[in-house]
């Protein structure tokens, strides 16, 4: 019970440094706190929910794993390096087909739901 007790801090502890640290993290929890209130606010079923929730949980944790993958890069490698600027570029497009999947799943949810409220 220890070791994952342990083990959470220490997750909480890489969630702190994201926060506070990676400016596009503090970025994609803004959409996803307004993608939760538009939802709310909407009324969306609960299968939306989980598509919302589900797509918020794959972007953040996509970009947790660009961070690190990121910081390990640096740490390996100070100089400029063409084959570290590949790891850091693929990775990066990772956030963003993550991001994009997101976008596009909310703009099938919420463009609906608006409409269906301005037609009440």
């Amino acid at each position: 019970m220890k070791k994952t007790k342990e083990a959470f801090v220490f997750a909480l502890h890489g969630l702190k440094y994201a926060f506070l640290k990676e400016r596009n993290f503090r970025t994609e929890i803004f959409f996803a706190l307004l993608a939760c209130i538009t939802a709310y606010l909407l009324h969306i079923s609960a299968i939306e929910w989980f598509i919302i929730m589900l797509n918020i949980g794959f972007v953040l944790c996509v970009e947790l794993v660009n961070t690190a993958i990121e910081k390990v890069c640096d740490v390996v490698c100070k100089e400029i390096n063409p084959a570290i600027k590949i790891i850091k570029d693929v990775a990066a497009s990772a956030v963003v087909v993550a991001g994009t999947t997101a976008f596009v799943c909310g703009l099938l949810i919420f463009i609906p739901a608006f409409y269906k409220l301005l037609s009440q």
